[in-house]
C-alpha cells in the first residue's frame, strides 16, 4: 500500500508542472498555477494568511509616481523599481487605448516590449495593481483579483479603483511621470 501511495505522489509531482503549459496568447491569462517560489504573505485579521501588498516583482530602487489622465480625470499611481517598470518609465509619456478584458482588468498594447531582467516568470495581481502581461506586450490595470499566471509582472499600483473598474467602454489614457 505504501508503495502505491509513493508511486501516485511521484506521478502527480511529475505531471503537475505540465498542467499549466498551454495558455492562449490572446490576453492576460488568469489560470491558477502554483508559483515556482512562494509568495510573500502576511497575516490578516483572523489569522488567515493573505498575499502581501508588497509585490514579489517589485525592485529595490525607488518608486516613481505617475499620473493616469482619463477624460479630464486624474488617477495617481506608482511604478516600482523593477526592470519592467523602469522600461515603462523610459517610454513615458504614453497615450494608450484601453479595453476591458475578462471582467477583471483593462488592457492596452504597448508600443515597445518591457524588460524582463530579474523579474519572476509569473505572478498574481490584486485590485489596484498595474501590471505587464509579457506574452501579449500589454499594460494591465487590474480591478479584480487575478490568480497566479506565467507572464504577469507586477510593475506598480494605482489609487482609484472606481475610476478604472466602472468604465464600461474602451477609453484612452495618458500616462506620465507625476510633476
Amino acid at each position: 500500500m505504501h508503495l502505491k501511495t509513493l508511486a501516485l505522489a511521484l506521478i502527480c509531482a511529475l505531471a503537475l508542472p505540465l498542467a499549466g503549459c498551454s495558455t492562449p496568447s490572446n490576453g492576460p491569462a488568469s489560470t491558477p498555477e502554483s508559483p515556482s517560489s512562494p509568495l510573500e504573505t502576511s497575516t490578516a485579521a483572523g489569522g488567515a494568511s493573505q498575499p502581501s501588498p508588497v509585490p514579489s516583482s517589485a525592485g529595490t530602487a525607488e518608486n516613481t509616481p505617475i499620473t493616469i489622465d482619463i477624460d479630464g480625470e486624474t488617477v495617481t499611481g506608482t511604478l516600482f523599481g523593477n526592470a519592467a517598470a523602469r522600461s515603462l518609465i523610459g517610454q513615458l509619456p504614453l497615450t494608450l487605448s484601453f479595453r476591458d478584458y475578462g471582467g477583471q482588468e483593462k488592457i492596452a498594447e504597448l508600443p515597445e516590449a518591457l524588460s524582463l531582467d530579474g523579474v519572476p516568470a509569473g505572478d498574481s495581481a490584486e485590485p489596484l495593481t498595474i501590471g505587464y502581461y509579457a506574452p501579449d506586450q500589454v499594460l494591465v490595470l487590474y480591478y479584480e483579483h487575478v490568480g497566479y499566471s506565467r507572464g504577469i509582472v507586477r510593475i506598480g499600483s494605482f489609487d482609484d479603483l472606481k475610476a478604472i473598474r466602472d468604465r464600461t467602454i474602451g477609453f484612452t489614457a495618458r500616462l506620465a511621470p507625476a510633476n
